[in-house]
C-alpha cells in the first residue's frame, strides 16, 4: 500500500451495501439535472423553431435609417442576412381593394419574407414588378389561385397584377379571416405605387446576426456608432427572449424567476448528497478514529472523505447521465407523438451536450461540496476515541430525557431526531426544500393559463367581428346562426370605447365600456377577482372592471355615463376585449347607458359534428364589414401547448416527490442502521416490537413535523412572490393560499414517513439481540 488513499478501493468493496444508498443519492442528483436540462434544452430548440416559423428569424428592426447606413451595417460580421419591407393600410382604413376585399400593401425584397420572415408559404415570391404574392387567406377570400390576375384599387387608379405565390410575415394575423387580405410585391412595384398616390414611404431594415448573443451586444453598439434616436432599435422579443437575450422588462423578470428555480434544484441535490454522505462518515468514526492512530493525519483523513466521494461518482455519474437521456427521450416522444401540433418537430432521441455537462458538473461539484463538512468531521476523530471503543458520535448527555409529555419511546425517538443538530437540520430541510419546489413549480400552471387567452371556457371557434369593433351585428343573427348544423354555443358583446364619464376616483374622464350576455356572464364566475357579480344581471347600475396593473379603476368607484351613474361591484382577471380603463356591463345595462343595441362580436362554438359546410354556412351571414375569423387551428395548437406544460410540470412534479421518498428512506434507514447497538440494548432490557417501532416513527415524523413547518414557512410567501410576479401583475388573478397543494403535501410527506418508518423497524424487530448487540 503506497498510501492512506489506496484503502478507498478497497473500502468501496467492504462496504458495498452500505454504500448503496449514498450512490443512489448520487444518481438521482444526476439524473434530476440530466434530465431536467436536456428537456429544457429540446424545448428551447423546438420553440426557437416555432419562434421563427410564426415571428420569423431577424433579431432587430431599424427605424428611420439609409441605405448607405443600412449597406454598412450588413458588413459586419456578426451579421448573416438584412432585408426591408415597408407597409401601408394594415389597419384597412383607406380605400385600397384587391378585387373586392379590403388590402394591406407591402413592399419587400425576397430576403425579408423568405430567409428573415419565413413567410412563403406557396409558389414564389415577386420576381417583377408585375406579381404580388397574397396572404393565405386569399384563397378563400378572393377564391384565386397561383397564375390568376387580380385587380388592385387605389384612389389613382387600378393596376393589374399576377398571382406569384401565397404567405405573410404575420400569419396569425390574417389566417381564418376573409375581410381583409395582404398585398405583397416588391420594394420598386410598392414605392412606384406610393408615389401615384402621394403616400410618404417609411421602410424598416430587418437584420439577422449569427446568433442571439451577438443581436443584443450590436443593439447598443449600432445605437452608439449611428446616433440613433431612441426607438429606432428594436428587437424580436419572440427570438431574443426565447434565447435568453430579451432586453424587455417583462423577459428579464421571467429570467431572474427562472434563476431562483434553478438554484432552488441544485440546493436539493447538494442537500440530499450532503445527507446521506454525513450519515454515512457518522457510521464509521471508529474506522477514521483507527487510521488516525496508525498514523494517518488530518489533512490525509480529508483527502481520503474527498477522493472516496469521487470514487462513487464512477459509478453514479454515467448510470445517472444514462437515466437523465432516457427519461428526457421518453418525455420528448411523448411530446412528439403523444400531444403532437407544433411539438412535431421536437426531437426525440436527440443528446443534449447541455444535459450532459450539466449533469457531469452538477454531480462533481455537488459531491465534493457535500463532502467537504463530513470530511472535516472525520478528521477531528480522536485516536483515543477508537482505541477506547467509544468512536460512536454520540453527544454528552447533561441531565436524563424528559418524559413528561408521552411515552418514553416516543420521546427517545424525538431525542434521536433532534440530539444531532446538523443531522436534524439537513432532514428539515430536505423535506422543506421539497415542500418549497413542489409550491414554487406548482403554480407553472397558472401562468401556462395566463400565457394562452385560448384556454378560456367560452373562446370561440369562429368569430365574427365588426371592423374596428363597429357596432354592424344586428342581434337577429345569432338566432340565425344557432339554427345551423354543428353550432354547440353562440354568445355576443358590444363595445365603445372613449366614453366620456365623470368618475369619483381622480384622473379619469373615459372608459371603454363592453357587455356581456348570459352565456358570458356566466362564464365570468370563474374569472372573478374581487367583489360579486350576481348584481349585474339585467339592467341594473351595477357593472365591473379589469383587475390589472394598468388599470386604475377599483371595486367600490362610482361613474356618471351619459348622467346615469353606475357603481363598480367586481373585478374580473380579463375581459373578452383586451383593453385598458374597461368596465363590464349586461346588455341591457350597455343598451341604456348608450341608447345602442347591435353587437361588435359574435362568437361561436362548434360541436363535434361541425364541418367545413358549417363554417361556410357562418360565413354566407355576413357582409364586407365583418371580420369573419376561423380559430379553430389556433385553439388546437394552444390546447396542445398547454398539455405540454402540464406534462411536464407534473412530470418535474413527481420526480421531486421519488426523490423525495428515496431521500428520507434512506435517512432514517441510515439513522437506524447507526443506533444498532442502542436498540439492541433497549431491547435487552425489555423494549418489544410495537415500542421500537413507535420510537422510530417519532423520529421519522419529528423530521417530517419540522420540515412542514420551515416549507410551509418559507414556500408560502416564496410562492406568493413568484406568482404576484408572473401570474398577477401580466394576467390579474389574485393570489389565494394553496390549500389544496398544501393538503396533498402534507398527506405525502406523511405517507413518505410511514413508508420510511416499515423496513428499518422490520430490520431491527427480525435482528437477534446479541446480533444488534454485537454489531459493528
Amino acid at each position: 500500500m503506497r498510501s492512506y488513499l489506496s484503502l478507498v478501493p478497497i473500502s468501496a468493496k467492504v462496504r458495498r451495501r452500505q454504500n448503496r444508498m449514498t450512490l443512489l443519492c448520487i444518481i438521482i442528483s444526476v439524473f434530476l439535472v440530466t434530465a431536467i436540462f436536456s428537456v429544457a434544452e429540446m424545448f428551447i430548440r423546438t420553440e426557437n423553431a416555432t419562434m421563427q416559423k410564426k415571428h420569423g428569424s431577424w433579431h432587430i428592426q431599424l427605424e428611420n435609417i439609409s441605405k448607405d447606413m443600412a449597406e454598412e451595417i450588413s458588413l459586419r460580421s456578426d451579421v448573416t442576412d438584412i432585408g426591408w419591407s415597408d407597409a401601408f393600410n394594415s389597419d384597412a382604413e383607406q380605400p385600397y381593394y384587391i378585387n373586392d376585399k379590403k388590402a394591406a400593401l407591402y413592399g419587400s425584397d425576397e430576403t425579408y419574407i423568405v430567409r428573415l420572415a419565413n413567410g412563403l408559404e406557396e409558389g414564389d415570391f415577386p420576381q417583377n414588378d408585375n406579381e404580388v404574392m397574397l396572404s393565405e387567406n386569399a384563397k378563400l377570400a378572393l377564391n384565386v389561385r397561383i397564375g390568376d390576375n387580380v385587380t388592385l384599387h387605389t384612389p389613382s387608379g387600378d393596376e393589374e397584377f399576377t398571382v406569384s405565390g401565397f404567405g405573410s410575415d404575420d400569419r396569425k394575423y390574417y389566417q381564418g379571416q376573409t375581410y381583409m387580405v395582404a398585398v405583397y410585391m416588391t420594394r420598386t412595384a410598392f414605392t412606384g405605387l406610393m408615389d401615384k398616390n402621394g403616400v410618404p414611404g417609411d421602410p424598416i431594415c430587418y437584420i439577422q446576426f449569427q446568433d442571439a448573443s451577438k443581436a443584443s451586444k450590436a443593439i447598443s453598439e449600432i445605437s452608439q456608432q449611428y446616433d440613433l434616436p431612441e426607438g429606432s432599435i428594436s428587437e424580436n422579443t419572440a427570438i431574443m427572449g426565447v434565447s435568453g437575450q430579451s432586453s424587455s422588462k417583462s423577459m428579464q423578470n421571467i429570467y431572474g424567476i427562472a434563476a431562483v428555480l434553478f438554484i432552488l434544484v441544485l440546493l436539493a441535490g447538494v442537500l440530499m448528497i450532503s445527507g446521506s454522505l454525513n450519515s454515512n462518515v457518522a457510521q464509521r468514526t471508529k474506522f477514521f478514529g483507527m487510521m488516525r492512530c496508525i498514523g494517518a493525519s488530518r489533512q490525509q483523513i480529508i483527502r481520503f472523505v474527498r477522493l472516496e466521494a469521487l470514487n462513487w461518482c464512477k459509478t453514479a455519474i454515467p448510470i445517472g447521465l444514462i437515466l437523465g437521456i432516457v427519461a428526457s427521450c421518453g418525455i420528448c416522444a411523448y411530446m412528439h407523438y403523444g400531444i403532437g401540433g407544433e411539438w412535431m418537430s421536437m426531437p426525440v432521441f436527440a443528446i443534449s451536450p447541455v444535459g450532459l455537462v450539466s449533469g457531469v458538473a452538477v454531480g462533481i461539484v455537488t459531491v465534493l461540496l457535500a463532502a467537504q463538512s463530513p470530511a472535516k468531521h472525520a478528521a477531528k476523530v480522536s485516536p483515543m476515541s477508537a482505541v477506547s471503543g467509544n468512536a460512536e458520535t454520540v453527544s454528552s448527555v447533561r441531565h436524563g430525557t424528559k418524559r413528561n409529555f408521552g411515552r418514553i419511546e416516543r420521546v427517545l425517538g424525538v431525542h434521536h431526531a433532534t440530539a444531532s443538530g446538523k443531522n436534524w437540520f439537513l432532514m428539515t430541510a430536505s423535506f422543506a426544500l421539497s415542500i418549497i419546489l413542489f409550491l414554487c413549480f406548482s403554480l407553472g400552471m397558472d401562468f401556462a393559463q395566463g400565457m394562452m387567452p385560448t384556454l378560456k371556457s367560452w373562446q370561440p371557434d369562429i368569430t365574427l367581428n365588426g371592423y374596428a369593433n363597429a357596432l354592424v351585428l344586428e342581434q337577429n343573427l345569432t338566432d340565425e346562426i344557432k339554427g345551423i348544423p354543428g353550432v354547440k354555443q353562440v354568445f355576443a358583446s358590444s363595445y365603445l370605447d372613449s366614453i366620456p364619464v365623470v368618475s369619483s376616483r381622480e384622473g379619469i374622464d373615459h372608459i371603454n365600456l363592453e357587455s356581456y350576455d348570459d352565456f358570458l356572464m356566466e362564464r365570468a364566475k370563474e374569472d372573478v377577482v374581487q367583489g360579486d357579480l350576481s348584481d349585474l344581471a339585467g339592467d341594473s347600475n351595477k357593472v365591473m372592471t379589469v383587475y390589472n396593473k394598468d388599470n386604475p379603476l377599483k371595486v367600490g368607484d362610482t361613474l356618471q355615463i351619459a348622467g346615469k351613474e353606475v357603481e363598480i361591484t367586481c373585478a374580473v382577471s380579463s375581459g373578452v376585449f383586451p383593453s385598458e380603463l374597461l368596465v363590464i356591463c349586461s346588455q341591457e345595462t350597455f343598451e341604456q347607458l348608450t341608447g345602442k343595441q347591435n353587437y361588435t362580436m359574435i362568437g361561436i362554438q362548434l360541436n363535434g359534428n361541425a364541418d367545413d359546410e358549417t363554417v361556410q354556412n357562418i360565413s354566407n351571414l355576413v357582409n364586407g364589414d365583418v371580420i369573419f375569423t376561423d380559430s379553430r387551428e389556433i385553439n388546437r395548437e394552444s390546447n396542445l401547448t398547454y398539455l405540454a406544460t402540464k406534462a411536464l410540470v407534473y412530470g418535474f412534479l413527481i420526480i421531486i416527490g421519488l426523490i423525495t421518498m428515496f431521500y428520507i428512506i434512506n435517512s432514517i434507514s441510515i439513522s437506524v442502521s447507526a443506533r444498532t447497538k442502542q436498540y439492541g440494548a433497549m431491547r435487552a432490557v425489555g423494549m418489544d416490537g410495537r415500542q421500537l417501532t413507535r420510537m422510530i416513527s417519532a423520529e421519522a415524523f419529528t423530521y417530517a413535523f419540522s420540515g412542514l413547518i420551515a416549507g410551509s414557512a418559507i414556500g408560502i410567501p416564496l410562492h406568493y412572490f413568484l406568482y404576484t410576479r408572473l401570474v398577477t401583475r401580466y394576467f390579474g388573478k389574485i393570489w389565494h393560499l394553496p390549500v389544496t397543494m398544501l393538503c396533498v403535501i402534507v398527506m405525502f410527506v406523511v405517507i413518505c414517513a410511514a413508508i420510511a418508518v416499515y423496513a428499518p423497524a422490520k430490520r431491527m424487530r427480525n435482528m437477534a439481540i446479541t446480533k444488534t448487540i454485537n454489531d459493528l
